[in-house]
């Protein structure tokens, strides 16, 4: 069985058609993984540094195929795509800075001390070691950056692990042409091409037999609340549970003030429809609630904007129709203005709609309180003396932001909302994910299902678990252990 990438502009056919895999050609590649886990797992930091440099080098030799493809493919600009690729190469540059130091191994060394209170301590010494074999499994709305070479996959490649990764059917095409590149890296590097490997389908079993095959020792997901919960779920009632961190979408709040609006009423207006409509409105960050005060001038302004604009065809014709039924849905709602941008008729195109009502209304209808993946933001309006309250009353996010100015005493809210968000915002957009080792890109439950990130060089850790050796030889302790330290990785000692 086979199966064929569909063009968003226009919904026609795309590439060749891709192999559907079977359970049996799934077990086949897990197993093969985790007969190859070892050898990347033993890599001292200067060859996993060197591992991810050429991943990125053989990622770059491709752009021009991955361009035409993952254009094709996900209806994306050659600009959007050319980013991402860049973004795709600086990740893994990123990790291979941080792993050729070693401070990601946190060695720390307690040595023999009879004298130790409250009792003699014997020697012991502590690293963090690779899981064995992760499955990762793409996002539909980055075709490269959060993808089958993506934030999860590099941040497990970097911790030493092998990697079986589900190709997003969206953009199978662009999947296979990394894996080739990912691959031919791998064999520079002298490892087994069998560490890092491709699955692809429709069969939504899939899902199924990576997370509950016996080798798969994480999960690193990027996508629905939907299908996040069903792999949570999975890895739960395993014989052996394992651990799955998925980052599953979000709200984003965003909380205006009248002082924020009295100083740049019309940039922000525009600046807030833009940000909602980047990228077609497919974007985990993309704010999909602003809270603003009662300003029927500044509602004009963001109304009068979104006139003037239109967006790109949706990632897939099952996103298109289901962005459809629910703003038809919600539109037959009552109670609330429906405000719309330019209609696109191609392919998987939609027509960008705001929703503007208010708090009362909103917090009544669930619909209006649920992530919509699209070109769509609800704007509701209330008495700022209600943030607080309306902040404590929201679920986990990934982002929060708070538009104001100096003379705003942000404190009250903001207390709040880093309880509610794992990145809090002022004056800015959430969307956009900077790549940097200072970001966290996770939150609170059901935004992620763990208190990780996704993104930045701390993502690493979440494919690593902590050893502790007591009592050995040095000629049997790993060498970041040992006292002599040949590979030179920061150790903490006593």
């Amino acid at each position: 069985m086979t199966f064929r990438a569909v063009k968003p502009i226009d919904g026609t056919p795309y590439g060749v058609e891709i192999p559907e895999h079977t359970k049996g050609d799934v077990d086949s590649r897990i197993k093969k993984a985790a007969a190859s886990a070892h050898a990347i797992a033993n890599q001292s930091p200067k060859e996993r540094a060197l591992l991810l440099r050429t991943i990125a080098a053989e990622i770059e030799a491709v752009r021009t195929s991955l361009v035409e493809s993952a254009c094709a493919e996900t209806a994306l600009p050659e600009a959007r795509i050319g980013g991402e690729i860049t973004r795709t190469t600086v990740q893994f540059e990123l990790f291979a800075r941080l792993v050729e130091t070693g401070k990601h191994l946190g060695v720390s060394i307690d040595k023999a001390d009879a004298n130790y209170s409250p009792a003699p301590r014997p020697d012991i010494r502590k690293m963090n070691v690779p899981l064995g074999v992760v499955a990762i499994f793409a996002a539909s709305n980055f075709p490269l950056a959060f993808s089958v070479a993506g934030g999860d996959a590099a941040s497990a490649i970097a911790s030493g692990n092998a990697i079986i990764a589900k190709a997003h059917p969206s953009h199978p095409n662009t999947c296979s042409t990394i894996e080739l590149a990912i691959k031919s890296a791998l064999k520079k590097c002298g490892l087994s091409e069998d560490t890092y490997s491709i699955v692809q389908g429709v069969n939504p079993q899939i899902t199924h037999w990576l997370a509950l095959h016996e080798d798969v020792k994480a999960v690193g997901f990027t996508g629905s609340e939907v299908v996040g919960r069903i792999l949570v779920d999975l890895a739960a009632t395993r014989k052996e549970p394992i651990p799955v961190f998925a980052e599953m979408g979000s709200l984003n709040p965003v909380f205006v003030t009248k002082n924020a609006i009295a100083d740049r009423s019309e940039a922000l207006a525009k600046g807030i429809i833009d940000s909602a409509l980047m990228g077609s409105g497919q974007f985990c960050t993309k704010p999909g609630l602003v809270f603003i005060p009662k300003d029927e001038d500044f509602v004009s302004t963001m109304k009068s904007h979104l006139a003037t604009l239109s967006v790109a065809p949706l990632l897939s014709k099952s996103i298109a129709d289901r962005y459809s039924s629910a703003i038809a849905k919600i539109s037959d709602g009552g109670k609330l203005e429906v405000a719309s941008g330019i209609a696109n008729d191609s392919g998987f195109g939609v027509t960008p709609t705001v929703f503007i009502t208010d708090w009362t209304t909103a917090s009544s209808n669930h619909e209006l309180l649920e992530e919509h993946f699209g070109p769509t933001t609800v704007i509701i309006t209330c008495d700022e003396t209600q943030y607080v309250e309306i902040a404590s009353s929201l679920r986990g996010q990934l982002t929060a932001t708070i538009q104001g100015t100096d003379a705003d005493k942000p404190t009250e809210l903001l207390s709040v909302l880093k309880e509610k968000a794992g990145r809090v915002i002022w004056n800015g957009f959430p969307t956009g994910v900077a790549v940097t080792s200072a970001m966290n890109h996770g939150g609170p439950w059901p935004s992620s299902s763990s208190h990780t990130t996704s993104v930045g060089t701390d993502a690493i850790y979440r494919f690593m678990r902590p050893v502790a050796f007591q009592g050995f030889a040095q000629s049997v302790l790993p060498e970041p252990l040992q006292d002599a330290n040949s590979w030179a990785v920061p150790q903490s000692i006593n």
